[in-house]
Order: C-alpha cells, then sequence, then structure tokens
C-alpha cells in the first residue's frame, strides 16, 4: 500500500512498502540514521541479508521507505522497519519497530506521525494488539512525539551480548 504523505515539501513524497531495488539507498540512510544517534555502521554486506530477511518466505524484516516521487528508484528521504514477535507474558505477538528515520529536511511536517499509523494498521492487520519500540535516552524530540502520539515510555534497559 502506497501513502501520499503530507503536501508539505516541493515534490510528492510517498510512503511505501520497500522493494529489493531501495536496498542499496537504504545503506547509506542507515549509516545517517546512525550518525544521528552517536553511532556507526559499516557495509557488511547488509544489503544481502536485507533482501533475504524482508523477501524470505516467511520475511523476518518488514520495511517501508519514505521516497521523493512515485518513480521506483528515486531518492529515499527516510525509512522504517520492524519484525514481529510473541510476548512471553502475554503469549501475544507485537510489532517490534527497529528503526524509523527521517532526513532532517523532511522532519516536522507530519510524516513520521503516518509512517507510525501506517505501522499500526499493518499490526492490526497481522493480529498484533501493540506495537513497541526503544529510543536513546538523549533523543528528547523523539520522545516528545511519541507522547503526542500518546505511546506510554517503558523504562528498561537494552542490553547486548555478542556472540562470536
Amino acid at each position: 500500500m502506497v501513502t501520499v504523505l503530507p503536501q508539505m515539501w516541493d515534490g510528492v513524497l510517498e510512503l511505501r512498502p520497500v522493494i529489493p531495488n531501495d536496498l542499496a539507498q537504504l545503506l547509506p540512510l542507515c549509516v545517517e540514521h546512525a550518525a544521528y544517534e552517536g553511532s556507526t555502521i559499516h557495509e557488511d554486506d547488509q544489503v544481502m541479508r536485507w533482501n533475504s530477511a524482508c523477501f524470505g518466505t516467511p520475511p523476518q524484516l518488514y520495511g517501508w521507505v519514505c521516497s521523493e516521487d512515485e518513480h521506483l528508484g528515486a531518492a529515499l528521504k527516510g525509512y522504517m522497519t520492524a519484525s514481529i514477535s510473541v510476548s512471553t507474558w502475554s503469549a501475544k505477538p507485537y510489532v517490534l519497530l527497529d528503526c524509523i528515520y527521517l532526513k532532517p529536511i523532511i522532519r516536522r511536517m507530519g510524516i513520521g506521525r503516518s509512517m507510525l499509523m501506517t505501522l499500526r494498521e499493518f499490526a492490526r492487520g497481522q493480529g498484533c494488539q501493540e506495537v513497541q519500540w526503544q529510543t536513546i535516552l538523549s533523543n528528547e524530540t523523539g520522545s516528545a512525539f511519541y507522547s503526542s502520539l500518546g505511546a506510554i515510555p517503558v523504562t528498561k534497559t537494552r542490553w547486548s551480548l555478542p556472540v562470536e
């Protein structure tokens, strides 16, 4: 499903599911997103793994991109990725929003809200009752935005244990 986004941009912006041709453009957006969060990522065959994760059967990763216009391969201005998980406590599925990022030039135009409403509809269509995500503590702008949507913060610390 393609969603035409709020018209506060010189051209037409649309939100649509990611297609294989988008994956090469996704990497620079991810690098920009990591830098925004004070982190770094490096190219390490992500495009190949994204292709498998997004387009395998069943998909392990779902993605949407914010594209400049209706032409496939147009410059991407943002992205959102999510997966479906199951809560042990409730034994119910939920959507886990992994990443959401918009280039600074298109922020504060209602696009992030449209993206999260798209994700909410996706969750509903998958039989999920909620969407969960996390943000870095220093992301005060993002936290204020999420609160404006009616999202409720859940305070936890995320840990990472390398396998290798």
